[in-house]
């Protein structure tokens, strides 16, 4: 085993917080080094894995699947019922969507067990979904998933032929407009807490249009990380670090494409309602 230099570890850029750490690895081992082929093998893992949720979900839908003495909830203004169990399981898919990533993060060691649960809870909750809110959501999740997986093929075309060159000024754009995002996206958090400041909170979360743009944006700076973490991974790839950081950066560059997702479908739920309100 050997340090990689300075140079390479410079090169490697920061993005979502699992392909951030792919880039402080300081190890290479030419014998058992990152390819593209294992890359490819284990994104298809998560995928199928997010394939397993879907299909967990339509089983207990078919089976109608309960524990004995189990109660229906309902709730009149949703027109919602459902049952203690599936309440329950949707509960524990919450719970794991927001805190597996955390965990691959601060415990690289989970990768391939929370990277699983992370992506079989994102498609119990995205097939839950869809089956309950057929009538209203179908069509935009559906419509968000085609549009994410363009996006997906056009950058990486756009990457591997060189048509856009992630340079150091790229980086540092895409992460000025990352964390711009971030930093208004506090500042309007902190807002609605403050008495003085709440209606004009409300006033800006009410206007359809500053959603839109601001969704537009998000969808922007996500096609960016794209590239971002394209860059990341063949920098890996090429300075040979162990195979063992397949998992990262299989994991993140999922973890980048269902963000993406998620930003994509909120924009098109922002522009459905404002066609709504005319």
């Amino acid at each position: 085993m050997e340090n990689t230099n300075s140079k390479t570890t410079s090169h490697l850029i920061r993005s979502n917080p699992v392909i951030r750490k792919l880039s402080k690895i300081n190890e290479s081992d030419a014998n058992h080094a990152c390819t593209y082929q294992g890359i490819t093998r284990k994104l298809v893992f998560f995928l199928l894995m997010i394939v397993a949720g879907i299909a967990v979900n339509a089983f207990l839908k078919l089976s109608g699947f309960q524990f004995p003495g189990d109660a229906v909830l309902t709730n009149t203004e949703l027109g919602l019922s459902i049952t203690g169990t599936e309440l329950m399981i949707l509960v524990i898919c919450s719970l794991l969507f927001l805190i597996a990533p955390i965990l691959t993060v601060l415990i690289k060691a989970t990768i391939p067990v929370t990277g699983l649960l992370y992506c079989i809870a994102t498609g119990y909750l995205l097939s839950w979904l869809a089956a309950t809110f057929g009538k209203e959501y179908a069509a935009p999740l559906l419509l968000a998933l085609v549009l994410t997986v363009l996006i997906v093929l056009v950058m990486g075309i756009l990457y591997s032929k060189g048509i856009v060159k992630v340079t150091r000024k790229f980086r540092t754009v895409v992460t000025t407009l990352f964390f711009t995002a971030l930093a208004g996206g506090a500042v309007v958090g902190i807002g609605a807490l403050i008495p003085a400041t709440q209606p004009l909170v409300a006033a800006l979360k009410d206007n359809l249009l500053l959603s839109i743009g601001g969704g537009i944006l998000m969808v922007i700076i996500g096609s960016l990380f794209l590239l971002v973490d394209f860059d990341t991974i063949q920098s890996a790839v090429e300075n040979k670090v162990p195979k063992k950081y397949e998992w990262y950066a299989s994991f993140g560059l999922v973890f980048s494409v269902i963000w993406l997702y998620f930003k994509i479908l909120d924009l098109i739920l922002s522009i459905m309602q404002a066609s709504n309100k005319k």
